[in-house]
């Protein structure tokens, strides 16, 4: 017979499948929170990047050194904003995903609000995340992915714990313990789908190119459009996947959330 810490997810399972249904659950009942962060967060840089690519394609300025330096500075400060953009759009979604599953009902106006007020940690966080994690990578690869599963939900342990920043290493640290393998699994099936989703565009795409005849122009906008949904698709997947892991972890190690047990007794 099945105890309420069984039906809560409170008796230290991890299930891939749960995580995968709340995040998808949560796309379609909050398509604003889903699809606006990942929009403005995901596809927009991704859009910006490709425009200044593309300009600098169709007008190459051969040996000005000054023009060459610049394209290199925006590109750096679009990637800077591409970092910031993906730790606050994990933030919003965050909040979003914990608030539906204590069973309230999260805007997006909370959400970002939520969000914003830990943007200056959340940065911090991400910007040490990527050095910590590019340094493990450099390292033979595996540091990398071990760092990578260790510190899968630093940022939701951030924004839902107010934990700081160096003691959210801490807790991703803590909740991933003993579930690191299935952590690794679910990375690999995000992998994955992202990379069949990006090809599937880009086959759409290029055929939308042939069609739109040989012009450059024709090849330009479908790489435009290429590059926002496949940001697009990036956001949605680990941003929303994410918190749903959160979720999974905590409740596996502490007890269901007020939602399971709203679940369970109603």
């Amino acid at each position: 017979m099945a105890t309420v810490a069984d039906e809560i997810g409170g008796n230290g399972t991890v299930s891939i499948g749960r995580i995968f249904s709340r995040a998808f659950s949560f796309m379609g009942k909050y398509p604003l929170i889903t699809f606006g962060s990942a929009f403005l967060f995901g596809a927009l840089p991704s859009v910006l990047s490709q425009v200044l690519l593309v300009s600098q394609a169709t007008n190459p300025e051969e040996g000005n050194v000054a023009a060459t330096i610049g394209f290199l500075a925006v590109q750096l400060v679009l990637l800077v904003l591409t970092l910031v953009g993906s730790g606050l759009m994990q933030a919003i979604m965050t909040r979003g995903l914990v608030t539906a599953h204590e069973g309230h009902r999260p805007t997006f106006g909370q959400c970002l609000s939520q969000a914003l007020r830990f943007a200056v940690p959340v940065i911090g966080l991400m910007i040490l995340w990527t050095l910590g994690v590019g340094v493990g990578f450099v390292f033979l690869v595996i540091p990398g992915i071990i760092l990578v599963c260790m510190w899968a939900v630093a940022i939701p342990a951030l924004v839902e714990e107010h934990t700081g920043v160096s003691r959210a290493f801490a807790r991703s640290r803590e909740l991933t313990r003993g579930h690191r393998w299935k952590i690794f699994g679910l990375l690999m099936v995000v992998l994955i789908s992202f990379y069949l989703v990006v090809v599937v565009l880009g086959v759409f795409g290029l055929a939308g190119a042939s069609a739109g005849g040989e012009e450059a122009g024709s090849f330009q906008i479908a790489m435009i459009v290429y590059s926002a949904l496949s940001g697009l698709v990036s956001g949605l997947l680990w941003a929303t996947i994410q918190p749903s892991l959160f979720v999974e972890l905590r409740d596996a190690k502490e007890g269901g959330g007020a939602g399971e047990l709203a679940q369970v007794f109603g």
